[in-house]
Parts: structure tokens; sequence; C-alpha cells
């Protein structure tokens, strides 16, 4: 599976709600956004690891929901 590398939270949020299931988090996050983005994401089943070089957000089973 390939992951999709982001440059700022934006990218990221915008990433995971297009439906990617893998974003590493290529810049250096704060922790303000960090614990922002992990309560967001993890609530819904996110997990968040740490590569070598940076932050993974991994989601699994996540469903995308209809436009209505």
């Amino acid at each position: 599976m390939t992951v999709a590398k982001a440059k700022n939270l934006q990218d990221t949020e915008a990433l995971l709600h297009a439906g990617i299931n893998k974003v590493a988090l290529d810049w250096e996050i704060g922790s303000d956004d960090f614990f922002r983005l992990a309560s967001h994401w993890c609530e819904r089943g996110a997990k968040i690891t740490r590569s070598r070089h940076y932050f993974v957000v991994s989601v699994k089973g996540f469903a995308i929901p209809p436009n209505d």
C-alpha cells in the first residue's frame, strides 16, 4: 500500500477525508496539532505510528459517507 505524504495539517486532513488509508506527516508537527489530529482521527479508528523519519496515520475500514 502506498503512503501519501502530507506537508501540513490541512493536507493531512484533506487526504484522510478523501479516503487515503495511510498518510505520512512529512513535516515537524507541533504538540497541539498532533494531539488535535490524534483526538479527531483515533476516535474514528485511526492509528498513529512512528516510522524512522515521521509519523504515519493509518485508517482501516474507514467508510466514506455518501454525498447526499
